[in-house]
């Protein structure tokens, strides 16, 4: 018997100090349980989730690492107790690490007021150019319809923006997802005037930069979801990618060079566009 009480606290110890990873918004697993994997290019039809105008985020690490929070488990509760003291532990924990990312997210939010008011009141609608005909403005109601949630990011410098896109398709009863990804798209750096000018109120500007952007994202997901990157063949390398962190590195392949973008699929299944270092401000459009 204290061997059996040696391992379910040992398991119990195990669940409260692994725990699971706080929600994130900006976050994906990579799933894909459609027909065949793919869908016919035709059918593709989206709406944006949770989001009718642009939303601007400030760039932070996120470390959700939070102090070890003492808990006195009473053995005399048996298994039963034992086990609801280690679920209310574990959720204190979780709760903690969530808050604490909220705070970060707040933090990175405030050194780029500027932008986020110059931006707030753009509707995703009109960004979206030739990829209208498929948007759905209204809250979907048929399964086959692809949730798209949009989060922009900048940089502490606002000169250097990003767009993360969760998609996803619920499947029929909406207890699950039949499929789920994470598109990155980058924008070029922005020089000092283009910058100013931005935050000066130069709406054609922004609105062109963050369509580019946007416009990028559906071009990359209609075709991931069509088909058209699986049969894409190179070799895999190791990509260098600039953020307010440093510099992160990203195992993938490439499988399309389209606007002066490089669209990498790394690792996870996750589809990156990173610009090469030459590309200046343009539209990420089907035509160039």
């Amino acid at each position: 018997m204290r061997l059996y009480q040696f391992f379910l606290t040992l398991t119990a110890v195990s669940l409260v100090g692994c725990g699971s990873t706080p929600y994130r918004d900006d976050y994906a697993r990579y799933t894909n349980q459609l027909s065949n994997s793919t869908i016919s290019e035709s059918e593709f039809q989206f709406s944006f989730v949770d989001a009718t105008f642009v939303d601007m985020r400030g760039v932070y690490l996120p470390d959700d690492s939070v102090d070890s929070t003492p808990m006195m488990y009473q053995g005399g509760a048996g298994v039963v107790g034992l086990l609801a003291q280690v679920g209310t532990h574990s959720a204190i924990i979780q709760s903690q690490r969530t808050e604490k990312l909220a705070q970060e997210q707040e933090k990175a939010n405030q050194k780029i007021l500027p932008l986020i008011d110059v931006t707030k009141d753009i509707p995703l609608a009109e960004l979206v150019g030739e990829y209208g005909t498929s948007l759905f403005q209204v809250a979907p109601e048929m399964t086959q319809t692809f949730r798209v949630k949009p989060i922009f990011f900048s940089n502490t410098d606002m000169n250097k923006l990003s767009l993360k896109s969760i998609v996803w398709l619920p499947n029929e009863d909406n207890t699950d997802v039949t499929y789920k990804n994470l598109i990155q798209v980058y924008g070029p750096h922005l020089d000092e005037s283009q910058r100013n000018a931005i935050l000066n109120g130069d709406r054609k500007q922004l609105a062109q930069l963050l369509s580019s952007m946007l416009k990028g994202t559906i071009y990359i997901i209609k075709n991931e979801l069509s088909g058209k990157y699986t049969s894409a063949k190179s070799k895999q390398q190791t990509f260098l990618i600039e953020n307010d962190a440093g510099v992160e590195a990203i195992r993938g392949t490439v499988i399309e060079e389209k606007c002066g973008y490089q669209i990498i699929k790394d690792i996870r299944s996750w589809y990156i566009a990173y610009p090469k270092p030459e590309t200046t401000l343009q539209n990420f459009t089907t035509q160039c």
